[in-house]
């Protein structure tokens, strides 16, 4: 199996190394409002953790979202720029469907074969999708959304969306502070990879615009 940079940023910052399927180094920001300087010196703490050089990378799996829009484009542009300077491909994989490929481990063990997984969208929403498991593997069957929780398709929910709002869902009891991380986005990447399936393009999922609002031209004064 490749080994692989993997980034994701649609919730708390996280970078990882995996290799032969299995997390060889990670980490995970302590706040959420730091994605851009916090990247590159985790990146570089990773690869020296597992004794890895970047240009010997297979290539660089990153979350492409759904996230808000300031941490999905600091985690793309750094993985961008590195695989440019590496010389290696970069991939794409849906933030959720990370969550999802963890989720599904745990929905096997307990008898559960749909299930939706959910992170906090703000604005009282969330971000969603719904999967199937099969003997522990998952599948997307519908989503991503960005809707409030009440309109949640009513299965077993995992995710720290359902933790903020455990009156609207079914929340799986353990899970109600999960989030997308890199390490499940590059064993995503690297079990598409090995299977042959293509992953997702470089183009963030954000789902809503941006809060950001571009200024009008200025009323010239009247004289």
């Amino acid at each position: 199996m490749p080994t692989l940079l993997a980034l994701d940023t649609s919730a708390a910052a996280s970078v990882a190394l995996v290799a032969d399927g299995q997390t060889r180094s990670c980490w995970t920001a302590a706040d959420t409002t730091s994605h851009a300087e916090a990247l590159t010196p985790a990146v570089q703490q990773v690869l020296a953790e597992a004794g890895v050089d970047g240009k010997d990378l297979d290539g660089i799996a990153v979350g492409v979202g759904p996230g808000p829009f300031t941490g999905l484009r600091a985690g793309l542009a750094t993985a961008e720029a590195l695989g440019f300077g590496w010389d290696v491909p970069v991939h794409g994989v849906c933030s959720l469907d990370a969550l999802a490929h963890r989720a599904a481990v745990h929905a096997f063990s307990v008898g559960v074969e749909e299930y939706v997984v959910a992170i906090d969208a703000r604005r009282r929403e969330v971000y969603w999708s719904h999967h199937v498991q099969v003997g522990g593997q998952a599948t997307t069957l519908h989503g991503p959304f960005v809707t409030g929780a009440a309109e949640v398709t009513d299965l077993p929910v995992y995710g720290a969306g359902a933790g903020l709002y455990p009156d609207q869902v079914r929340a799986v009891p353990g899970w109600e502070d999960a989030v997308p991380e890199a390490a499940a986005v590059g064993e995503v990447a690297a079990l598409a990879l090995r299977r042959g399936r293509g992953l997702r393009p470089l183009t963030p999922l954000y789902l809503r615009e941006s809060d950001a609002k571009v200024p009008g031209p200025r009323k010239r004064a009247s004289a």
